[in-house]
C-alpha cells in the first residue's frame, strides 16, 4: 500500500516502484469488477432495454424511468410525455430571449 502523499515523490524518484504499485492496483480493481459489478450490470441490462455503458453512465433516475417505461409498455399503459419547464431568459434591456445560438459565430 502506497500512500497518497507519497506518490508525487515516487513519480520522482522511483518510477518503477510507482508502475509496479499501478500496475497491482489495477489488477486488483479489474478483479473486483469482474466478481460484483460486471454480474450485476449485465442483469440490469437484461431487464432494461440499454448497453452497458448507457446503464453505468446514466443516474439511478433514469434508470427507474427507464424500467417504468418498459414495464408500461409491456403492459400496454399509456405513459404520457415528460413534462419540461421553458426556463425563459431574458437579456438586459427586458427583453425575451427566443435563442441562445448565434448564426455564424465562432468558438
Amino acid at each position: 500500500e502506497l500512500d497518497p502523499e507519497l506518490m508525487v515523490n515516487y513519480a520522482h524518484n522511483r518510477p518503477d516502484e510507482l508502475a509496479t504499485y499501478s500496475v497491482s492496483d489495477a489488477v486488483a480493481t479489474y478483479y473486483l469488477f469482474k466478481k460484483y459489478i460486471q454480474d450485476f450490470i449485465f442483469s440490469l441490462c437484461q431487464i432494461i432495454p440499454l448497453n452497458s455503458g448507457d446503464v453505468l453512465r446514466k443516474g439511478t433516475g433514469t434508470l427507474c424511468e427507464a424500467l417504468l417505461m418498459v414495464q408500461a409498455y409491456q403492459r400496454r399503459i399509456i405513459a404520457p410525455n415528460k413534462q419540461s419547464d421553458k426556463n425563459l431568459k431574458f437579456v438586459f434591456n427586458g427583453h425575451l430571449l427566443d435563442s441562445e445560438t448565434y448564426i455564424g459565430g465562432t468558438v
